[in-house]
């Protein structure tokens, strides 16, 4: 899902990893591009796939975007992600480093 999640807010986001959940086997992942603000990214040990965090002032740039044009929705931080991934389901993630201001977010089940 490429910039999907940061269009909902929590509840909802949780609704959707809930579903994905669903809809994918035990072995499967699912695979969300997205802006991760805060702290370094990843609770994987390989070094070379963290990424720095973006300025903290760039997800106010974001947030009063997503409040211009949805209703509830948000940049998040990786504490925020890891949260909302635990409650859809997915206990296991990975942020990998792209060129780009989003970051890939693997998510595995639990």
């Amino acid at each position: 899902m490429k910039w999907i999640m940061h269009d909902w807010d929590d509840e909802d986001c949780i609704k959707i990893l809930k579903n994905c959940r669903k809809a994918i086997p035990e072995t499967g992942k699912v695979i969300i591009i997205d802006l991760v603000l805060g702290t370094d990214q990843g609770d994987d040990i390989d070094k070379k796939k963290k990424k720095k965090a973006l300025d903290p002032t760039l997800g106010i740039v974001f947030d009063l975007l997503m409040i211009a044009h949805t209703s509830g929705g948000k940049e998040r931080t990786e504490e925020e992600w890891k949260k909302i991934l635990w409650e859809g389901g997915f206990g296991h993630y990975n942020i990998i480093d792209i060129p780009a201001l989003q970051s890939v977010i693997e998510a595995f089940p639990r």
